[in-house]
């Protein structure tokens, strides 16, 4: 899919086919150039990219050949949930990746300033109609929180009505 300029591919969402490889090469890329990534161990490389690529849950960005963005998510149900929000690893078991309806995003990263681009993408093409919660990883600047992401088709009474259906099975801040 062309967006603005932007080459999307986004397989589960979108349709199409990518090459394992080509998207994990341009996923490394991008987290050798993330602050947050790039001192990230090698081994947990295939425990952290290859179940998301398998599964195509994934948003892939490029603007020319450059990749410019990656997204990933998993779909949690409660048990795994909890497990996410007690942990303090990155990685997930093979089978939690896509064991229920709680949609979170694992990885938003963006390193050459195409954050505010690439959201609008997500609320405007790739999730319209979806709602879904993400970990704020700069805990020791504010503390751990969670943000709740929606679709810019997501009414406000549909987000309260999800909210009260998924409650957070751990209490931190939800912005």
């Amino acid at each position: 899919m062309r967006y603005k300029g932007f080459t999307v591919h986004a397989p589960l969402m979108l349709g199409g086919e990518d090459g394992e490889a080509e998207i994990l090469g341009a996923a490394v890329w991008l987290w050798m150039h993330s602050d947050m990534h790039r001192d990230a161990p090698l081994h947990v490389l295939p425990v952290v990219l290859l179940p998301v690529i398998k599964r195509r849950q994934y948003v892939l960005v490029q603007e020319g050949d450059r990749p410019v963005f990656f997204l990933s998510w998993a779909w949690m149900d409660e048990s795994a949930e909890q497990r996410y929000l007690n942990g303090r690893v990155v990685t997930l078991p093979e089978e939690e990746w896509c064991c229920g309806e709680r949609m979170w995003f694992r990885d938003f990263i963006a390193p050459f300033g195409h954050a505010p681009q690439m959201f609008r993408l997500l609320r405007e093409e790739i999730f319209p109609h979806h709602i879904a919660r993400s970990l704020w990883h700069r805990g020791g600047d504010k503390g751990r929180r969670i943000q709740t992401f929606y679709g810019s088709r997501v009414t406000g009474d549909e987000l309260r009505q999800w909210k009260q259906a998924h409650p957070l099975t751990l209490a931190l801040t939800q912005n």
